[in-house]
């Protein structure tokens, strides 16, 4: 079966010029530890150059100037030997991401992301339930990659059963997932991931920099509408007239749409004791001298523990969620029920754990050269001395990061190479990091479903083949596309309107800094 795929993969990309391009640039690229050890070398062999030229800045604000280090010396071999292990341990998302992996994958083992998109498709009809599945799409990141798989077989068996195209519903529910996947309808574990880089990076150019988690949020929850819209639109006037009539063939499987009276019983207990706990934070943040507020100005937002915590409460109503379903079907009878689970959901996060030892160990030497210093206060004095309107240069990084996304996946790893660069280059613009941080989610959505370099890319290709066997990669490219192309334009045209009108883009967070 996986050569069959493959021959037709194959046989597709050679019809498909600038895709296949892609397809075999991405192949040659190495895995990613591979590729964070290249990257180390480059920044030594760069140091060692540039560190010997006496290469240097003026920090902007401090006025101090900085010198490239020379990591190749006795002095960088003993700095890396000293805090190999501190480098790991202090990765700045390796906290949120495991700890957050477990509470998601909780809800995951239990069955509770899966009834409950299931439960929320029920009964819809007509054009409606198209919006409704891009907005479940959308919304279900929170439940991590999973949802590339969920969304798209629920919605290819819900276009089924209403005698639609089913493969029009596989392809608006995956493009959804993807396209939306780092907006932010409600928030989500992404906020907390991104965050601590970008304020790690923003602090090298202005010390003590802090924003809110949710900085960005009603910039990013337009985006999600937006993001929905042309999904909509895109699967309607494009994607079904483009597949005609169905016609079932031998074989054809559709996902189970079925929600037992227990499950669905036991979704509605969970979202009470969710709705209960966000109930009970909001009493608790209403007194002037509430605990979550700031003591010095009785801020909710800046520095205060509310905004500082919300990391914590995510994980909470996460966790909760899982717990209540789990209890209610009966997966979970005990602590020990719920300890295998959450140890079950560990190993999803194998992989990120082995490779956060080596960007960790990127990004202090590349902070510790000075490199990313000095190239982003020159970078900036560079763009600032460009002819163009500033709209022009976020347009610039907009369609940059989606380029790249065609080729590194992970949105964390993104950012993890790219916000030390362009945080701080772009700050030198005038440019709020909330701003910067939330131009780069929408470039890292619009194209998270074109890649065929990600993992689901091959059970979308599965999951289309059990309505249509003939479906190759060719036609999930073109697929994919238009939405893509819609994406990005809506994207760009939203960050373009942002800046003409000045525009707040979240709880704290602006376009620019001053």
């Amino acid at each position: 079966m996986r050569d069959q795929e493959f021959q037709v993969s194959e046989s597709a990309l050679k019809k498909k010029g600038f895709l296949a391009w892609i397809e075999r640039v991405g192949n040659k690229m190495p895995h990613p530890f591979v590729m964070f050890l290249e990257i180390i070398t480059i920044v030594l062999g760069c140091s060692f150059v540039f560190g010997m030229m006496g290469a240097s800045a003026v920090h902007p604000t401090s006025k101090e100037t900085i010198t490239v280090v020379n990591l190749i010396s006795i002095k960088g071999l003993l700095f890396f030997m000293d805090n190999f292990v501190k480098n790991f341990q202090t990765f700045p998302v390796l906290g949120i991401v495991l700890v957050l992996g477990v509470a998601t994958g909780l809800c995951d083992r239990t069955g509770f992301f899966s009834t409950a998109i299931k439960m929320g498709l029920a009964n819809k009809k007509g054009n409606t339930v198209v919006f409704i599945i891009a907005i479940i799409g959308i919304v279900a990141h929170n439940a991590g990659d999973v949802s590339f798989i969920l969304v798209p077989a629920i919605a290819g068996a819900m276009f089924y059963g209403m005698h639609r195209h089913p493969l029009a519903g596989v392809f608006l529910g995956y493009a959804s997932v993807g396209g939306g996947f780092t907006t932010t309808l409600i928030p989500s574990g992404m906020d907390a991931i991104l965050a601590p880089v970008t304020i790690q990076a923003a602090n090298t150019i202005l010390p003590g920099f802090y924003m809110p988690l949710l900085c960005g949020y009603f910039f990013l929850f337009v985006s999600g509408l937006l993001c929905a819209i042309a999904a909509t639109y895109i699967t309607i006037k494009v994607i079904e007239p483009m597949l005609g009539k169905y016609e079932a063939g031998e074989g054809t499987s559709a996902t189970d749409m079925n929600v037992l009276p227990e499950e669905a019983k036991a979704v509605k207990k969970a979202g009470l004791a969710v709705l209960a706990f966000i109930i009970l934070l909001v009493l608790l943040c209403i007194p002037s001298n509430s605990f979550l507020r700031n003591p010095e100005t009785g801020s909710l937002i800046f520095r205060a523990p509310f905004m500082t915590d919300m990391q914590f409460f995510i994980i909470v109503i996460f966790a909760l969620a899982g717990v209540v379903y789990g209890v209610s079907v009966g997966k979970i009878r005990s602590f020990i029920d719920a300890i295998k689970l959450m140890e079950d959901a560990t190993k999803t996060l194998a992989p990120f754990i082995v490779l956060a030892i080596v960007i960790g160990q990127f990004l202090a030497l590349f902070d510790q050269s000075k490199l990313g210093h000095v190239l982003a206060i020159r970078g900036g004095q560079f763009l600032a001395s460009l002819p163009v309107p500033m709209a022009v240069i976020v347009l610039l990084f907009l369609l940059l990061t989606t380029v790249i996304n065609l080729f590194i996946g992970s949105g964390s790893t993104k950012w993890l190479l790219m916000g030390p660069i362009f945080v701080p280059m772009l700050m030198q613009l005038n440019l709020n990091p909330a701003f910067i941080q939330s131009v780069y989610r929408l470039g890292d959505s619009a194209t998270n479903h074109l890649t065929p370099l990600f993992a689901y890319f091959a059970i979308l290709l599965t999951t289309a083949q059990g309505y249509d066997k003939k479906t190759g990669m060719g036609t999930l490219f073109s697929a994919m596309l238009p939405y893509s192309a819609a994406f990005l334009c809506v994207y760009a045209v939203q960050t373009f309107v942002w800046m003409m009108f000045d525009l707040p883009t979240g709880f704290g967070g602006g376009i620019w800094l001053n």
